[in-house]
């Protein structure tokens, strides 16, 4: 316990939390088109995933009443909507009675993978870096991907491990840049009063919900545009982020 507190001592703040999409994760940078074939997908990766549980619907049919369902989802539920919740209305729809437990497989093949060459370059190595330093390394993404989606999609890049608190909108029906998402990541981490860092792509849900409640932020700079000052950070390479958290503020 003394030497994590020796080490903690050297840090410049007590936690890191991170966004996910544009900030840890791409999206069909450069040539790969793997994120475009994966949204494309979706329709035939649940009518395989209803074949195996006994409902054999065509792609096509999936894909007709999939696409308003979705949008008539998004209204309904507002900062709750998630694939889950999504999943349930849908089948409802299509194959009435279905059981939950089957509704969740379903949604897992809806949502599909997260690949790891969607990661930014060098940002696992950045966020390995900060856990093992010592600092509280947590995550709150505005996302429609349930919890048990997403977790299963980090750990598979190998990154699950490191984000001990995880906070997903669609889950706690709040998001960015409400500062009760920022507040809840507080509670659950036993984080009040801790210097937090908050590492985002946007600048209203991310620099601006963060800097509301008193954390600092880091502003990653993927489209070519800067936070104008509005961040603590302006960085476009992990590395850079790496050197400011551990950055010593006594020397």
């Amino acid at each position: 316990m003394d030497r994590y507190r020796d080490r903690t001592r050297t840090l410049k703040f007590d936690a890191v939390f991170f966004d996910s999409g544009g900030t840890l994760y791409g999206y069909a940078r450069g040539t790969d088109p793997t994120s475009a074939e994966v949204a494309d997908g979706r329709f035939s990766r649940l009518a395989a995933a209803f074949s195996a549980y006994g409902h054999h619907l065509d792609p096509d049919l999936i894909k007709t009443h999939l696409i308003p369902c979705e949008e008539s989802c998004i209204k309904a539920f507002g900062h709750g909507c998630n694939f889950f919740r999504m999943m349930k209305v849908f089948c409802e729809e299509l194959t009435p009675g279905i059981k939950p437990e089957i509704v969740a497989c379903l949604t897992d093949a809806y949502a599909g993978p997260r690949y790891a060459s969607w990661l930014y370059p060098g940002i696992s190595d950045t966020v390995k870096a900060l856990s093992e330093s010592g600092l509280y390394i947590g995550l709150i993404a505005n996302t429609y991907w349930p919890g048990f989606c997403m977790d299963r999609a980090l750990d598979g890049v190998g990154l699950l491990r490191y984000f001990k608190t995880r906070i997903y909108s669609g889950d706690v029906g709040i998001a960015k840049p409400d500062p009760l998402i920022f507040s809840l990541a507080e509670d659950i981490a036993g984080l009040q009063g801790k210097s937090i860092l908050y590492v985002g792509d946007t600048l209203e849900p991310d620099v601006q919900g963060a800097s509301e409640v008193g954390w600092k932020t880091a502003f990653h700079m993927r489209r070519g545009f800067s936070s104008d000052g509005k961040a603590d950070l302006d960085y476009n390479d992990a590395g850079e982020l790496l050197k400011f958290c551990l950055k010593n503020d006594e020397h």
